[in-house]
């Protein structure tokens, strides 16, 4: 009977290391989860938001498959429209921060640009990393 109960023994092991080993991947996977959305400032890509949105209308209406069908294409069209809006607004956003670095720059003295130019260097960096992301 010894042989049986190893087996046993043994069978139990493999299941208590594919348990923890299930509870480890699902805890990295919510700790990762967690620092990606931090390091976004816990702001969503577009597509992530999308994404969500469209789960939590499908699970809080029970839409059926023709109304999610429906409104996936609502969500594709005014995701056009904001894009559009949004790049037709840039120029005007781009001369207001040029504005602000202006006025701001006429303000410090030399050491202090050179920094403060770093440091809108490192916001324009950072923008454009966003900008690619989206």
């Amino acid at each position: 009977m010894t042989n049986g109960k190893s087996k046993k023994t043994a069978a139990l092991y493999i299941t208590l290391v594919f348990l923890a080993g299930s509870v480890f991947g699902f805890a990295a996977t919510q700790f990762y989860s967690a620092n990606i959305a931090q390091a976004n400032n816990g702001r969503l890509s577009p597509s992530s938001y999308r994404t969500r949105l469209l789960q939590k209308l499908t699970a809080d209406l029970t839409l059926n498959e023709d109304q999610n069908a429906k409104i996936e294409i609502i969500l594709d069209e005014v995701g056009v429209r904001f894009h559009s809006v949004r790049d037709a607004m840039e120029p005007e956003f781009e001369a207001i921060r040029s504005e602000r670095e202006a006025r701001t720059m006429a303000v410090l003295d030399e050491a202090q640009r050179v920094k403060y130019e770093q440091i809108l260097e490192e916001r324009w960096k950072k923008r454009e990393a966003s900008s690619h992301r989206h």
